[in-house]
């Protein structure tokens, strides 16, 4: 994979702007004619089923939340309820065009595209494989009675998982709007509106580094087409310093409502959203409008969009015109529809035509395809009611599956970077052996590419720039853009394209500039890469870093400046480190990129320009284990980064006035190491934590909190909580310096504690 070097010359030469045409239902072939090209009885016949059981599926869950199914008694119906009744032709169509191997994300209405997506990877496998999915036991004689049985099984795993219960494809842990399925390509539903969009993007970017020809294919609504996650997902995914093209389809099911509100002539200015393909590249990203109630144009459409994305032309946005019968949710009275449109589309729908289609090419006759929707039914009903029956998952389960226990400190040969473009000039260090902070991060930076080739850099003005702070100056001179490369404005899509890139073999390591900016990121952080791996039974692995500078100190006022740990803390999946010192950092960064789980790396802004001496060579700083910076009897003070540094200093001028303070850097936050913390509060009896944010909320309260709750009978006062005021960071230098604890501040209020 090469990517491009730009310039840009002025050029102002009077022209105007012209942008092309887009097909719209081009596709006039019928089934007799696909047979003529190849497309076999059997084809046919699979994508027929393949609706049927998607329809089958979701009418089960009407019956049994309308009480008309009642598996047993006592029985209590739970979960959501979006369906996709008059959809199938979209879910089929698309997934009968795609590769076995090939990638799929989804979306809160997406149990037709999990259903499809598993049965034709399923109908892919040889008998060995179809035994294992099976569970290796099988009374069935041949392949056809195999492929049979292996799609009952996929069928009760859907159902399970869309009741919550332990046989689930997720274990129960996603529920119907989060099902996945990895050993597939299925990356995964969404409940979030456009949340799949960026991670699409991502899985395409992964394979274009790895060179593999692997499709993905994301689904998404209307609705995700006016967030401005669509925007950013699709930028990033044609970009022009590729020299290939991304290989994702944007597929837009296009059933005419976002919730309720209608995306032609209400909440858009535009009659197809296909149109916005221009906005993004020159080719109008390939632009096609399509018969979404017709499976067979669904999958010309597919076939050919992924040919080109094979070809190294993507990506592609395709539209499916289509239409969902059903309200929103079961809940949704559809006020605002008329029985007449709804009986229009129903005149047009996608079950029904494709009937009439296998009849007219000689396929099956009417009254044989009658009998198969009717058993297709019944099967359905018996599933259910079986997975009704089945088990939840053991309480005592609950955490399982929230992170992985693995890392990469072992790597096979076939990882391991071969090619660069030169040696980085090691002269960071001086004759002490010590080193600047950002030089530390750059000299981590620098190792774990090199020794793992998965690992590569992108964000906002990270290339020649280095950041905004420099601290990875110099690697795009030792790796080129294929691996450093800078990212648009939109942490939406650099959050959201890591997760992708993570879950299908990459090691992404993105930059935000400020911790400020995570707020605008926070939907692929905290919905996707904190809970993929949870929500998805444990299957997913998201080794991910966000690098990202908190604090202020510099005058950049309250969107620059701010410690917003505390949320990232706050949601569980997530890993977050702190590193007070240039041997912390490039330790703690190196651990974090070897990690099987996302990370939030936090670099405080004033303490890039700290020199101190950094070990030569690999080395680790292990999660989950404080540093014990100074040992003390009287009193222990706790920080994590610039406060740490903070704390050392109060600590030095208690000594002057003959106290005694432990000093204790916490660096690691999740995981947290309490058992260094408790066992120095049982010695000093007193405790007090420096939080450069306000203290309500403040990850430092949690700290407090861990001591009150474990060493509560030790302490002779008080926990002192020294933070921040309740105000936003001021610009001026002297409210500036008046918002941010200091050493005196902090010696003054453990003194005042001390003295209770």
């Amino acid at each position: 994979m090469s990517m491009k070097n730009v310039t840009n010359k002025p050029d102002f030469t009077k022209k105007k702007l012209s942008f092309g045409t887009i097909d719209c239902y081009q596709y006039d072939k019928s089934l007799k004619d696909e047979l003529k090209k190849g497309m076999t009885a059997d084809d046919a016949m699979f994508l027929y089923k393949q609706m049927q059981y998607i329809r089958a599926f979701e009418t089960a869950i009407i019956k049994l939340r309308s009480g008309e199914l009642v598996p047993f008694e006592g029985y209590q119906f739970s979960g959501a309820t979006h369906l996709s009744i008059g959809q199938e032709g979209t879910a089929a169509g698309a997934n009968a065009a795609l590769r076995s191997d090939d990638y799929i994300t989804s979306s809160h209405r997406g149990h037709g595209h999990g259903i499809a997506k598993e049965s034709y990877a399923l109908r892919a496998m040889d008998d060995q494989k179809l035994m294992d999915f099976i569970g290796g036991v099988s009374f069935k004689s041949n392949k056809k009675e195999l492929l049979e049985q292996a799609l009952e099984v996929h069928l009760y795993r859907t159902m399970t998982e869309f009741m919550g219960k332990e046989e689930g494809y997720c274990r129960g842990r996603g529920g119907g709007m989060h099902i996945a399925d990895f050993n597939v390509g299925h990356l995964g539903a969404n409940a979030i509106v456009g949340g799949s969009l960026p991670m699409a993007t991502g899985a395409g970017m992964s394979m274009m580094f790895q060179e593999k020809d692997r499709v993905t294919l994301c689904f998404f609504g209307d609705g995700a087409s006016n967030n401005g996650v669509f925007c950013e997902s699709l930028n990033m995914a044609c970009m022009g310093q590729f020299e290939k093209g991304v290989p994702v389809i944007f597929f837009v099911e296009n059933n005419q409502f976002g919730m309720t509100g209608r995306t032609r002539g209400e909440i858009t200015a535009i009659d197809y959203i296909a149109r916005r393909g221009w906005a993004y590249n020159d080719k109008g990203m390939h632009a096609e409008v399509v018969n979404g109630m017709d499976a067979l144009a669904v999958q010309d459409a597919v076939k050919r969009a992924a040919e080109i994305c094979r070809n190294g032309d993507g990506p592609v946005l395709l539209e499916a015109m289509t239409y969902r019968y059903m309200g929103h949710s079961l809940s949704d009275q559809s006020r605002y529809r008329n029985t007449e449109e709804i009986e229009a589309w129903k005149c047009e729908d996608a079950i029904g035509g494709f009937k009439q289609q296998m009849v007219k090419a000689g396929i099956a006759e009417s009254d044989e395809l009658e009998q198969i929707e009717r058993d297709i039914y019944e099967q359905m009903e018996e599933i259910t009611i079986a997975a009704a029956k089945s088990d939840f998952p053991d309480p005592s389960t609950i955490m399982e599956g929230l992170y992985s226990d693995s890392t990469t400190d072992e790597i096979s040969a076939e990882f391991k970077t071969t090619e660069y473009e030169k040696e980085l000039i090691k002269d960071a260090r001086d004759g002490k052996g010590r080193m600047p902070y950002r030089k530390a991060i750059t000299e981590a930076m620098t190792e774990e590419m090199l020794r793992d080739k998965r690992v590569v850099f992108y964000g906002e003005d990270v290339a020649e720039h280095g950041g905004a702070f420099a601290a990875t100056l110099g690697l795009i001179e030792t790796f080129g853009r294929k691996r450093v490369f800078n990212a648009p404005i939109s942490e939406v899509a650099i959050c959201g394209s890591a997760v992708g890139m993570a879950m299908t073999g990459m090691r992404p390591v993105i930059e935000l500039m400020y911790i400020d900016f995570i707020l605008m990121s926070m939907d692929q952080l905290g919905n996707q890469a904190a809970k993929n791996k949870y929500m998805f039974g444990g299957k997913a692995k998201v080794p991910m870093v966000c690098r990202t500078a908190i604090g202020g100190g510099k005058g950049y006022a309250g969107q620059h400046s701010q410690s917003l740990e505390a949320i990232a803390t706050h949601i569980p999946g997530l890993k977050v480190v702190a590193a007070a010192t240039p041997a912390d950092a490039k330790g703690l960064l190196k651990t974090a990129i070897r990690d099987d789980n996302p990370v939030i790396f936090l670099e405080h802004q004033l303490l890039y320009g700290d020199r101190d001496v950094v070990p030569e060579g690999d080395y680790l700083v292990p999660f989950g284990k404080a540093a014990v910076r100074q040992e003390g009897s009287d009193v222990t003070i706790m920080a994590y980064s610039y406060m740490a540094k903070i704390a050392q200093q109060a600590a030095d001028l208690l000594a002057e006035k003959g106290i005694s303070a432990e000093v204790i850097d916490i660096r690691s936050l999740i995981p947290l190491d309490v058992d260094t913390i408790i066992k120095s509060v049982k010695k000093t009896n007193y405790a007090a934590v420096i939080s450069q944010a306000p203290g309500t909320g403040c990850y430092g309260e949690h700290i407090a909190f861990e001591i009150q709750q474990k060493a509560f009978d030790y302490l002779d006062a008080p926990i002192e909580l020294i933070a921040s005021y309740e105000c936003p960071p001021p610009m001026a230098p002297t409210l500036e310096a008046e918002f941010m604890p200091n050493a005196e501040k902090a010696c003054d209020r453990i003194v005042s504690m001390l003295n209770k």
